[in-house]
């Protein structure tokens, strides 16, 4: 086999003369190879072509959806906007000056059963999140329900593209933002994907530019801790010690203003709530485990006992922490840094359901930019792909199948990052100068 070497994309690529056995390989099985490597095929028009057809079926199936909807519930009997009902219900109680309620399991039950005007609702359980969640939602409470929940998801899905747009430049770009399957499921699930992905990612473009304000915002992820964990350690690894400290004052001032406004009775209701959720909504299934994308929901699922579910879980929250210390305290691109923190704050906590996938866009958006600045690694693409199937595709084959490929594709997104990382160190090695000899 006769080589040679080429510098293509910043790194050093050896192009080879195929030996006579490679030309004489049966033509289907060298074409399932670079069908799948390389992934020539997905060109720009094709991409353009998929993403507006399926946007056409998102929008067709949710006018559908509506129109054999019955007063605020869909034919299949789940109120419109979803869970949304929950924090809404919650936002009323807030209003009405009992905000402690919204963590009674019975009282909450009851009030989303007065809004939809259905005592046949089922049990969507008390209000779980910390109170500065229900200091966010409280304004809301003043809308109707419905306007309510179009405002909410309005606003919030502003602020995921706002972030998207800033990431990943072009009209395509923004087009696959749109039409990422998690968008339409956390939108009609009523849910806070799109908030949650707006704070970290926007935290992560201001960080450099604005630390102060970048740490502000990330202060406000206390609203939802269990994704909050790395940050705080990413900020460390990188020594940015001005957003570290804006991050702390503000998770401070949010839960203080929440205090103030709700009280201590409200603060203590949560945290006597806390082991509820965790003994009966997550380790005995009251949420099917199958819904979970986590390695914990997966072990749960086929039939592993509480404590083997959270050795798993452990393992792979330590690979994420390993692998953004690593990454963050390095000089490696930011990108790679951002998506390492993303694609990591799936991997923390066991509860993870298939709305919180959207925060799979941003580290699917940094690294689909690496790649096409400095060029893809071998079946890069076809990892990223799969990524962005994942909101669509995680929770039917784990019900269906049992195969809980929603942690699997996750954890495989976070060793792409490790790859493309310790690849841009290769190729800047190989291409750094010779260092003079010393006399």
């Amino acid at each position: 086999m006769n080589s040679a070497k080429s510098d293509i994309a910043g790194g050093s690529i050896t192009a080879t003369t195929p030996s006579r056995a490679q030309v004489e390989l049966p033509r289907p099985a060298r074409y399932d190879a670079g069908w799948l490597r390389d992934m020539a095929w997905l060109t720009r028009r094709r991409i353009v072509f998929y993403s507006s057809v399926l946007l056409l079926a998102y929008m067709a199936a949710a006018t559908g959806q509506f129109l054999l909807s019955h007063g605020l519930t869909f034919k299949s009997g789940a109120p419109i906007g979803g869970d949304f009902v929950n924090p809404y219900a919650g936002s009323i109680a807030g209003l009405a000056g009992d905000p402690a309620s919204a963590y009674d399991l019975h009282l909450q039950h009851m009030r989303e059963r007065a809004l939809l005007n259905d005592n046949s609702f089922g049990v969507l359980g008390s209000f779980t999140y910390p109170p500065i969640y229900l200091l966010m939602v409280l304004p809301l409470s003043l809308l109707p329900y419905v306007a309510a929940w179009l405002v909410f998801e309005g606003i919030t899905l502003a602020g995921y593209l706002a972030v998207l747009r800033r990431i990943v430049s072009g009209s395509v770009g923004l087009l696959l933002a749109i039409t990422f399957p998690g968008v339409i499921i956390n939108f009609m699930c009523g849910q806070n994907g799109f908030l949650t992905t707006a704070l970290i990612g926007g935290g992560l473009l201001l960080l450099d530019r604005a630390p102060i304000l970048a740490g502000f915002v990330f202060g406000m992820m206390s609203y939802k801790p269990q994704f909050a964990f790395l940050i705080p350690l990413a900020l460390l690894a990188a020594r940015r010690w001005r957003a570290l400290a804006a991050a702390a004052a503000s998770a401070i001032l949010f839960s203080a203003v929440s205090f103030a406004v709700f009280g201590a009775a409200t603060w203590r209701a949560f945290l006597a709530n806390i082991p509820f959720t965790q003994k009966i909504v997550l380790e005995s299934g009251a949420i099917h485990f199958s819904t979970l994308q986590t390695m914990f929901g997966a072990v749960r699922m086929w039939g592993g006992s509480v404590g083997l579910a959270y050795g798993f879980q452990f393992a792979v929250a330590l690979y994420a922490a390993a692998v953004v210390l690593w990454i963050w305290q390095s000089e490696r691109p930011f990108a790679l840094k951002a998506a390492a923190l993303a694609a990591g704050s799936l991997m923390i906590s066991p509860y993870v359901l298939q709305y919180d996938l959207v925060l799979l866009a941003l580290p699917i958006a940094w690294l689909a930019m690496e790649g096409y600045e400095k060029g893809f690694l071998p079946y890069e693409k076809a990892m990223l792909v799969v990524a962005w199937l994942l909101p669509r595709i995680a929770l039917p084959i784990s019900q269906g199948a049992k195969i809980p490929i929603g942690p699997i594709v996750i954890v495989a997104v976070m060793t792409a990052i490790v790859r493309r990382a310790i690849y841009r160190e290769s190729a800047s090695v190989e291409q750094a100068p010779p260092r003079p000899l010393r006399a």
